[in-house]
């Protein structure tokens, strides 16, 4: 039968793997399962921040944004807009 997983080696300085191992015994499952988890959620957020940078990259180039003056800008720009249209009603 074929195996289902890879076999990956790797080191870790001692604290952090007296981490998971504390962590696999409280939990009652192996080193293995806790950081296969912990990669899993490390994927998950790299694949998130990354959707996140390119939207910023989008809006940027939409909003003709250069610089952080221009950041400033659009936030001074829209809370001028905010006060006066609370102001008006």
């Amino acid at each position: 039968m074929a195996r289902t997983t890879k076999i990956v080696n790797f080191s870790l300085p001692p604290e952090i793997y007296k981490e998971v191992e504390e962590l696999a015994r409280q939990r009652e499952t192996s080193r293995s399962q806790v950081l296969r988890e912990a990669l899993k959620r490390y994927i998950a957020s790299e694949r998130r921040w990354q959707q996140l940078r390119k939207w910023g990259e989008e809006t940027k180039g939409r909003l003709g944004m250069k610089d952080e003056d221009d950041v400033e800008r659009i936030i001074y720009d829209y809370r001028e807009e905010e006060s006066r249209s609370k102001s008006s009603s």
